[in-house]
């Protein structure tokens, strides 16, 4: 069975659902807070469920920026280990030419490995 109120303005009775009296437009507190609580609750589960939304996000944002920073590390590397790869390989010719040129003046000539290997 239906409760049923009197309005308070009107003075017409209404099921006690309603939120407004159907008569003159009169909010029905009771009715009007059920209303509102019920509201507040699907914005809860809105909410949350865009703060799993966002969570998963900045998840697999970090995730592609830990990517990136492993690659630049990894190239980092490469390019420092190329760089002294290369800057040793200049002071062997280096030390080449310059053992080459003193023996050339002390008149010591030495052959090519390409002399060598014919």
């Amino acid at each position: 069975m239906e409760k049923m109120v009197i309005c308070s303005s009107c003075g017409a009775e209404f099921d006690a659902e309603q939120v407004r009296c159907p008569y003159c437009g009169t909010g029905y507190a009771p009715a009007e807070e059920k209303e509102y609580i019920g509201q507040l609750d699907d914005i809860r589960v809105e909410l949350e469920s865009h703060k799993e939304d966002g969570t998963k996000r900045v998840k697999h944002g970090l995730g592609r920026v830990l990517i990136v920073a492993v690659v630049v590390v990894a190239v980092i590397i490469a390019l420092i280990i190329g760089g002294l790869t290369l800057s040793k390989k200049g002071e062997r010719d280096k030390a080449n030419r310059n053992k080459e040129e003193f023996l050339n003046k002390q008149g010591i000539t030495l052959q090519s490995e390409e002399e060598v290997g014919k």
